[in-house]
């Protein structure tokens, strides 16, 4: 069993893992219209993504953290080597989208970890939350999360 973490806006903790937000806007290994979730290896990781994609100023709001247990033999695991080049090309995200395409198209696991483009030695989890097992994740009760006041 893994244990990953999403931080989001508190109003939405309640639909944290419906994929709505990535289909709607797009993610680094989704497009647009694919509903997918991201989570991360730490909290830590997780809430600098949040301020790297949406600012500092962001972490004024009120935010939730959630816990999700997934077991192991449901996730593939992606190593470095094995991506395309380009996967962290912050111009364009074609080569990131259609790798991620092509791994929801297989449907055989439930989620993906892939490296997180702003540390590449730590790991996200994409969620694939269409697959049949998504109904196997533990998830936790969303617990208040908040950014340290020197990082606003």
């Amino acid at each position: 069993m893994s244990v990953f973490y999403r931080i989001v806006g508190s109003h939405r903790a309640a639909t944290a893992l419906d994929g709505e937000g990535a289909a709607k806007m797009g993610g680094r290994w989704n497009s647009q219209g694919v509903a997918v979730a991201y989570l991360t290896e730490s909290r830590a990781l997780a809430a600098l993504e949040i301020l790297v994609h949406f600012g500092r100023d962001v972490a004024l709001a009120s935010w939730s953290v959630i816990e999700i247990d997934i077991p192991d033999e449901m996730i593939d695991r992606v190593s470095l080597r094995r991506l395309p080049v380009g996967w962290n090309d912050l111009e364009s995200l074609a080569v990131s989208r259609e790798f991620g395409a092509d791994w929801i198209k297989k449907g055989k696991n439930l989620g993906v970890i892939l490296p997180s483009a702003i540390i590449p030695e730590e790991r996200i989890l994409m969620l694939n939350v269409r697959h049949p097992d998504f109904a196997k994740l533990k998830v936790s009760t969303p617990r208040p999360f908040l950014f340290d006041h020197r990082l606003v």
